[in-house]
């Protein structure tokens, strides 16, 4: 049987069909007749961007309703057809939508306007929305922004616009319009665009701050005259456009203090802050304290109204202990003690270290003590440190102590000192030191016995004999050494005389070294004292032999004095002992006392004929000089065969006192018998001159008194012969 369709319930009718929605909202009623039992849904059906309210209805079975339908589309949207259905009915609604017009860049942003300035441009107006086409499109400003105007006109299809910031419009401001594009004049179809924008400000100064820095005296001042410290003054565009940085300058009040700039930014950016570096140089006799700062910035650009600033750097003085990482007392025989100085100091000059204390961190609380420190230092100085080690028995052989004392003082980091001792049995760093000076095999040897016995001793594995032994055996090798060293140094520079003691001093050391040597027990000291016995036996006959041949032909040679002579043969009886030739070196003792015995008779001699020279030449003073201012002189001629025969036994006792002293060699007696006879010499060629004078003095006056006496007698003469002829009466 065929189902037949039940008839409609629901009927719909709309009132025109048609709309047309611009930038508001349209309506549109619809009707509804449901004549069935139950109610009615009403669904509505749009194309996208337009919507209906409502989009859906209830209508209660056996009524009717009118629905007024509220249409708006989205500006971008186009026309479309509404459906309107209940399921029995539906009908539909054709909307259209005239154009609608838009900006290219929505919302407008006319970005940043300088304060008491304007800004302009132009952008597309476009079409973004609706059906069909305008003729014209028609702009105005439909919102204004209290602090800032904005003029608008179509032109084209382009809208060119204007804003112009308020000079009193704050800044960072932001600015907010509304304009209102209308195309064909059609009201409907207005619709309004945001326009934005932000007030800038030109550059300017803002904060411009000195950071307080503080310049620490760090240096020694004994050697540093300034400290210089290099402090930020950051300086602020507070305007949003670029600023020319032209200049900065800075200055202090203070003597002492020197302030430059060092670096500076040529432009700072707007809303930033530029780092300008200033050198502020100190003397180092400056007190510590806070100085005053002060200095300009300016901009290139006139109308920036130039940064005055003011700061302040404080000055620090500094002060720094100078105290030794680590002091070695190295090793200490047990019951003896041993001292170490070290030297503590403040290093920078500034201010003095009060309160200074020298404490036991970390070590043993016994064997080491401080025995003086001082409780503070003045500015630079230094003071000593005295450390005493003492180790009783209690202390660990080899084992090597170690204490850390903190050293501290007011205003002063605190700094450390570690000192470290060794117990020995005996301390032989002294032998140690003195072998460690020279090379060769005897050196190298006796320093493996030292630290041989060094090691066992540390290890508690030797007789207290032994290390006398070795002590004594060192001590002579280090004397052989010595000695034969100084011996190498004199027979080189061709001082053999000198080097006679050393070879003797040496060889005695040598014969210790034997002595000590066959005492040693054990095989590591005999293999060390096997190769330096041997070495030093060589080395030292080496040097006898030279000196032997030095000896052997010195006396060969002609030219040898006395003295000489005897000094050599005793010398070489001396060599010859020490190469074990006794026969011989008693023959040349006998020899040398031979010499020694001529020698004092050749000076014996000399001295006689000496004084027979000084007796001739006193008995001439005495009976024959005259003198005068001084100066012997002879004036007797009748002295004459007396004078010339006493000079003649003068110059014999002087010449054969001068060989006599040359063959003795004694030089320094030829020296002052030469001189001697030099100046007597002298002294009687005076004389011989002063003869010659006197002889002719002595005839001028013979003369005188031969004329006189002729003048005489002739007037007696005359005077007789007048008396008798009576010639005197006419």
């Amino acid at each position: 049987m065929a189902t037949v369709p039940a008839a409609a319930q629901s009927t719909v009718t709309v009132d025109d069909g048609q709309v047309t929605v611009g930038t508001g909202t349209a309506t549109e009623d619809v009707k509804v007749d449901n004549t069935g039992n139950e109610s009615v849904s009403i669904d509505v059906s749009s194309p996208t961007g337009i919507d209906v309210d409502p989009s859906q209805r209830t209508v209660p079975a056996g009524s009717s309703e009118t629905i007024t339908l509220e249409i708006s589309a989205d500006d971008d949207a186009s026309g479309g057809t509404v459906t309107v259905s209940t399921g029995d009915d539906s009908e539909t609604i054709e909307v259209t939508r005239p154009p609608i017009a838009g900006l290219e860049d929505e919302p407008l942003d006319v970005g940043e306007v300088l304060v008491g300035g304007q800004a302009s441009g132009e952008v597309d107006i476009e079409q973004i929305g609706g059906d069909g086409s305008w003729r014209y499109v028609s702009a105005s400003v439909d919102s204004s922004d209290p602090d800032a105007s904005l003029n608008v006109y179509e032109t084209g299809g382009t809208l060119e616009w204007t804003a112009t910031v308020d000079d009193d419009a704050a800044q960072h401001e932001d600015l907010e319009w509304e304009v209102e594009l209308v195309p064909d004049g059609n009201d409907d179809a207005a619709r309004t665009v945001d326009v934005e924008g932000e007030v800038i400000y030109p550059p300017r100064f803002g904060d411009v701050e000195l950071d307080d820095d503080q310049v620490t005296f760090d240096e020694p001042r004994d050697s540093t005259a300034t400290v210089t410290e290099t402090i930020d003054l950051e300086v602020e565009n507070a305007g949003d456009l670029e600023m020319d940085l032209e200049t900065v300058t800075a200055s202090a009040p203070s003597g002492g203090i020197d302030v430059s700039i060092t670096d500076r930014p040529e432009t700072i950016d707007g809303q930033s802050t530029g780092t300008v570096e200033v050198a502020v140089a100190a003397d180092t006799g400056l007190d510590e304290g806070a100085y005053d700062i002060s200095g300009t910035a300016r901009a290139s650009d006139a109308t920036v109204s130039d940064a005055n600033f003011d700061g302040t750097i404080t000055v620090d003085h500094a002060v720094t202990l100078e105290t030794p990482d680590r002091i070695d007392i190295g090793d200490v025989p047990i019951g003896e003690s041993t001292r170490q100085t070290a030297s503590i100091g403040e290093t920078l000059g500034y201010q003095n270290v009060e309160d200074l204390e020298i404490t036991l961190e970390d070590g043993p609380d016994s064997w080491l003590t401080i025995e003086e420190a001082p409780s503070r230092l003045d500015a630079g100085g230094s003071r000593p440190v005295v450390f005493q080690a003492a180790f009783d028995t209690d202390a660990e052989l080899g084992t090597s102590y170690e204490w850390t004392y903190a050293v501290d003082g007011t205003g002063v980091e605190e700094e450390t000192v570690t000192v470290t001792a060794s117990p020995v049995p005996v301390n032989l760093d002294p032998i140690r030191n003195d072998v460690e000076a020279y090379d060769g095999p005897v050196a190298e040897g006796t320093l493996s016995m030292v630290e041989t016995m060094d090691t066992r001793m540390r290890d508690g594995d030797i007789e207290d004999d032994s290390i006398t032994t070795v002590i004594s055996f060192g001590t002579a090798s280090s004397l052989y050494l010595e000695s034969m060293d100084a011996a190498s140094e004199r027979q080189a520079a061709g001082e053999y005389d000198q080097a006679q003691q050393e070879v003797v001093q040496a060889a005695a050391a040598y014969n210790t070294m034997t002595l000590y040597a066959d005492e040693l027990d054990g095989a590591a000291f005999r293999s060390d004292t096997e190769p330096v016995l041997s070495a030093a036996e060589s080395d030292l006959d080496a040097g006898i032999q030279e000196q032997a041949q030095h000896y052997e032909s010195r006396l060969e040679s002609e030219n040898v004095s006395l003295i000489e002579k005897a000094t050599i043969k005793r010398q070489l009886a001396r060599v010859t002992l020490l190469q074990g030739d006794d026969e011989r070196a008693s023959a040349l003792e006998q020899e040398a006392q031979s010499a020694f015995e001529n020698y004092t008779q050749a000076v014996s001699d000399g001295e006689r004929a000496r004084q027979r020279a000084d007796e001739t030449w006193e008995t001439m003073e005495s009976e024959q000089f005259v003198t005068v201012a001084g100066q012997p002189l002879l004036l007797n001629p009748a002295e004459y065969d007396t004078y010339t025969d006493r000079v003649d036994e003068m110059n014999v006792a002087y010449e054969n006192a001068t060989a006599t002293f040359e063959q003795a060699g004694e030089t320094s007696r030829v020296e002052a018998v030469e001189s001697e006879y030099a100046d007597r010499t002298a002294t009687l060629e005076v004389t011989r001159w002063s003869l010659l004078g006197a002889t002719g003095v002595y005839g001028l006056l013979v003369i005188g008194i031969v004329v006189r006496t002729a003048r005489g007698t002739y007037q007696y003469l005359r005077d007789a012969r007048a008396s008798v002829s009576g010639d005197f009466l006419v």
